[in-house]
């Protein structure tokens, strides 16, 4: 049975989308460089740019991908428990897989009524004690609806800016990357 997280990104590629994952990265089953995961901790974004040679493949557990961070590839493994958004990076429509948003993120989702009332006021006197949030749950179960973009920090992780895809160019992008082993 095909899961509904690889369900959607086959999809978006079909459509000729990029597929963006939200990702829990403290998952203990998830595979990345530790610095990765010391920096995006349960808001790791992962663009599946199907311009790079990602060699993404799906198994009954989760996903994997060579992943570029910071110009080094690395294999990384995302089990499905720890991907909570699945989307189009351009439109921001996709599925939310609520019984994986970790706590941290849910809380962001549900302001306090001060930051409720914040975000509908111009009273210059009211302000939020929390911050406004950055993605708001639609489903209980995976199926598409639309999905708030997140916003991080700084850039999501991506191989390089969209551009046609083709063996040649692959080719080229993939040997100026130099591969690591993501594993533990």
């Amino acid at each position: 049975m095909v899961h509904p997280v690889q369900s959607v990104i086959e999809s978006l590629y079909a459509a000729g989308r990029c597929p963006r994952l939200h990702v829990n990265a403290t998952h203990s089953a998830v595979v990345c460089p530790e610095e990765i995961r010391h920096q995006w901790k349960e808001r790791l974004i992962i663009d599946l740019d199907a311009s790079y040679p990602l060699d993404l493949a799906f198994g009954q557990t989760g996903l994997a991908a060579n992943l570029s961070f910071g110009g080094t590839v690395s294999r990384c493994s995302f089990p499905w428990e720890a991907i909570y958004v699945v989307m189009d990076r351009a439109t921001g429509r996709g599925i939310v897989l609520d019984r994986h948003v970790p706590e941290s993120v849910r809380r962001q989702s549900n302001p306090s009524p001060v930051a409720a009332a914040a975000a509908r006021t111009d009273d210059p006197e009211v302000v939020a004690s929390e911050p406004r949030p950055e993605l708001r749950a639609v489903a209980d179960e995976p199926a598409p609806a639309p999905a708030a973009a997140a916003t991080a920090a700084a850039e999501p992780a991506k191989a390089e800016p969209e551009k046609p895809a083709s063996d040649e160019s692959a080719k080229k992008r993939r040997a100026a990357f130099r591969v690591i082993d993501g594993g533990g």
